[in-house]
């Protein structure tokens, strides 16, 4: 491994470096912290799994928001969690940081049930499937793409518009899968659908607009007669 790829992968994804020992993966992780009927802070999920790099951190993160519809404020305070982790990327932090009032952030019932029961299965699957693929970029560019793409996901999480939180959290799970693992073909999967979420909000936005200049126009000739 050369000295370039064993630094990247220290730092954002240190469960894949060759001296760093076998660890237990994500999905028993998540389902030892995960008890019944115990809820769990977003600090509490971030102490458990920080140390193995953003790539896991991202995963964590969009598990809940895969849910269509999530308590009021949920994805918004994912959305900022995102953007928070974007720039600690795009800045060089070599772990995950998060302000306190983040930290104490409480999953809902709701949302720890979904993780427990639709997270931690999926997971299971994709552990299966992942593995180190060719990257066709160097490391850096990368992770500085990885990054810009996870800040935008994170504006659209934070933004107003509804049912929109499944597509970007699976987006940001692949990415989070390809960072950790250091797959290639994960991370290209992750920006293709990232690439799809812009253009459906894009032809959303443009058809709203086209829809309610024509009801002005409407209105406007009712109101002239």
């Amino acid at each position: 491994m050369r000295a370039g790829e064993k630094e990247f992968l220290r730092v954002y994804a240190p469960s894949m470096t060759d001296d760093h020992p076998a660890v237990k993966p994500l999905s028993g992780i998540l389902e030892d912290l995960l008890r019944e009927d115990e809820s769990v802070t977003v600090g509490e999920i971030t102490d458990r799994v920080a140390r193995r790099g953003f790539g896991l951190f991202m995963i964590v993160l969009a598990l809940p928001t895969l849910i269509p519809v999530l308590p009021p404020g949920s994805a918004a305070t994912i959305g900022l969690l995102y953007i928070i982790l974007a720039v600690q990327m795009l800045i060089g932090l070599e772990r995950p940081w998060l302000p306190r009032r983040a930290r104490a952030f409480r999953l809902s019932d709701r949302a720890v049930a979904s993780l427990r029961n639709r997270g931690v299965p999926l997971l299971r699957r994709i552990e299966r499937f992942s593995r180190p693929r060719a990257m066709m970029l160097d490391e850096r560019i990368v992770l500085r793409l990885v990054a810009a793409v996870l800040l935008v996901l994170g504006v659209i999480l934070l933004s107003p518009l509804p049912f929109l939180n499944t597509l970007p959290a699976l987006s940001a799970l692949i990415l989070g899968v390809g960072l950790l693992n250091r797959d290639g073909v994960f991370l290209l999967v992750g920006v293709l659908l990232a690439v799809l979420v812009l253009t459906i909000i894009r032809y959303g936005l443009e058809a709203l607009y086209n829809l309610l200049s024509g009801v002005v126009n409407v209105l406007r000739s009712w109101l002239g007669r």
